[in-house]
């Protein structure tokens, strides 16, 4: 007879006394092995983004010499930098292509502002689709890998988050040999510092391809906001308006105490402080009675700077007298309070009776951003933990602000692009039997986006119409206003009104000044005059679209003079073409009589 035994040490006590295990053990190794493996996925996908980053000649103060690319760097936690320098624009481009394809796996690319600039000088090597917004580029293949543009997700400067500085004169041709090493690093440290924060974006957001599209998915963890079909949406369109932007006195140069006002983050303010719309059943009441689910009101009435509409040339105005306007319920509200209406017939009201407020989300965020603000100041500034602190200020900054936008994105407007060899065209139907452009390249063709998809343009327009509601009611509570953008207010004083720095919702005195040149809409000048001793004037300057303009050129814009302004940078197409813009600049706002009185006395 033989015996057989066994070494208890090799038998599995759990299983000896358990058996099998039973479905609901099985299930939950299972979902535990999926969770595993989506982490691991998560953690590759997340050590598969690079960075790319180009130096180019200086930008020519002349506005003649076209810029060329002579240095890249390719950076990631994956690879080492790689790091090409090369003079020959077309030697450049071969040279930065066999390295895309060499590198090891398909990565997710990003350039900051890249779309406008460093994807152009790679337009002729894409093929297949391309995502263009205005001319740049969003995000495009390029072999196995994909490129994006950084600035959608972080739409920053990137010396915002941190950037070292160069002296960009020794980037000129005849010196950049000299200072390579200098170059090269300055390079890789901007790589590096964009790298840092691309990849806490997409480690907490996903990838995302724009900062609107990562809010809006935020906002639907807590809020369902019902979609809208495109009827409604061609219908609630007309009470869709942005912020409110008024030289309130016209053109002119005013003498005095002024300050400049603004709201501490006015669009996550009335987000989290009003109810707005969010079902997709508006009901319509062609009656004079104001119900109590009212967010739209069409009427007509005598004006005086409280209801704004659009003028022949599209432009957004409160200085119409009368007439019909479009307007929200927030806006009318206070208009009624003050008497800033009169005469008014009410045509119909647009009724919701689904609304919420995005407390639940805003105040979180916002109070997360206040304690975030107080630890920067508090951490030594370029330390590990104040640069991970900037990273979140600027993150939670972002998702704030950018959470009402996509609400009102107008999917009518997209477009959809393929780039082709020459003598090609992309499968699929729409795309015509003409490229939108050619050259000997490359063929770039275009077609409506057929995929319709609406949010709820009511619901931002609820929310930008709360927006101009608080600052139609600091209009009125001021002395002397003066101008207005927005969420911010230039006037000698403001009454009613909370003034603190940090609270959500309430005023800040942000600066204060001693003299004040309106010349129109985004086009103003202040100044601080010096003291004694020496001590120079300080000017700020609001010039949208143009940049290094000078006090003077705002005093002779009032004396109805032409300022021909060169960009200091190159603009490029999205037909990879180069040109600096040209503009000329005049005082666009009318010279009230007293401010032309005013502007006299100042001369004098």
């Amino acid at each position: 007879m033989t015996w057989l035994t066994f070494d208890p040490i090799l038998i599995e006590p759990a299983i000896v006394k358990r058996g099998r295990p039973t479905i609901g053990e099985r299930a939950m190794t299972r979902a535990e092995h999926k969770k595993k493996e989506r982490a691991k996925a998560k953690a590759e996908k997340l050590d598969r983004i690079a960075i790319l980053d180009m130096e180019t000649d200086p930008f020519d103060p002349e506005g003649v010499k076209l810029v060329y690319p002579f240095l890249a760097v390719l950076y990631s936690q994956d690879f080492d930098p790689i790091i090409i320098w090369e003079n020959n624009p077309q030697k450049f481009i071969d040279k930065l292509m066999a390295a895309l394809n060499d590198l090891p796996h398909a990565y997710t690319i990003y350039a900051h502002n890249g779309g406008k600039f460093d994807f152009m000088f790679l337009l002729h090597r894409l093929r297949g689709d391309v995502k263009f917004k205005g001319r740049g580029i969003m995000s495009a293949k390029i072999g196995r890998h994909e490129l994006r543009d950084s600035f959608h997700i972080i739409p920053e400067k990137l010396a915002n988050y941190q950037k070292d500085d160069i002296d960009y004169t020794k980037l000129q041709k005849n010196r950049r040999n000299k200072f390579k090493r200098e170059i090269i690093d300055y390079c890789i440290s901007d790589c590096r510092y964009l790298l840092e924060i691309v990849k806490r974006f997409v480690g907490e957001h996903g990838f995302k391809i724009s900062i609107g599209q990562a809010a809006i998915s935020y906002l639907r963890k807590t809020y369902k906001v019902d979609r809208i079909g495109e009827a409604m949406d061609g219908f609630l369109r007309g009470y869709f308006f942005g912020g409110r932007v008024e030289c309130l006195e016209g053109a002119g140069h005013f003498v005095g105490h002024y300050k400049l006002y603004d709201v501490n983050s006015m669009y996550p303010f009335v987000m989290a402080n009003y109810q707005h719309p969010i079902g997709n059943l508006y009901t319509i009441r062609d009656d004079a009675r104001i119900g109590p689910n009212a967010i739209f009101v069409d009427l007509i009435c005598e004006n005086y700077g409280a209801l704004v509409r659009r003028g022949d040339e599209n432009e957004t105005s409160g200085n119409f007298r009368d007439g019909r306007f479009l307007t929200t319920i927030w806006e009318y509200r206070v208009a009624k309070k003050y008497g800033l209406i009169k005469k008014e017939k009410i045509l119909r009201t647009i009724e919701c009776d689904k609304r919420t407020d995005f407390s639940k989300v805003i105040v979180p965020l916002y109070e997360g951003r206040t304690k975030t603000k107080a630890l920067l100041k508090q951490l030594p500034k370029g330390s590990h933990d104040f640069n991970e602190a900037k990273k979140d200020d600027i993150i939670l900054k972002l998702l704030m602000n950018n959470m009402y936008g996509k609400f009102a994105q107008n999917p009518r407007r997209y477009k959809e692009h393929y780039i082709t060899d020459p003598g090609e065209a992309p499968e699929g139907e729409g795309w015509g039997d003409l490229p939108h452009f050619e050259c000997a390249d490359y063929w770039l063709w275009e077609k409506p986006n057929p995929m319709y998809r609406f949010l709820n343009v009511g619901t931002a327009a609820s929310i930008t119409g709360a927006a101009r509601a608080v600052l139609l009611e600091a209009i009125h509570n001021s002395t002397d206003a003066i101008y207005c953008d927005t969420d911010s207010l230039i006037c000698r004083d403001l009454r009613n009104v909370t003034i603190d720095g940090q609270e959500l919702g309430a005023w800040d005195i942000e600066q204060e000044f001693d003299e004040v040149i309106i010349c129109g809409k985004k086009l103003y000048a202040c100044k601080v005059r010096g003291i004694a001793d020496g001590h120079k004037d300080r000017v700020k300057v609001r010039s949208k679209g143009v940049s290094g303009r000078a006090w003077g050129d705002f005093v002779a814009m009032l004396d109805g003079k032409i300022i021909d302004v060169l960009n200091k940078g190159v603009t490029m197409n999205n037909r990879g073409q180069q040109f600096y813009m040209r503009r000329k600049i005049r005082a666009t706002a009318p010279l009230r009589k007293r401010m032309r009185a005013n502007l006299e006395r100042a001369r004098a």
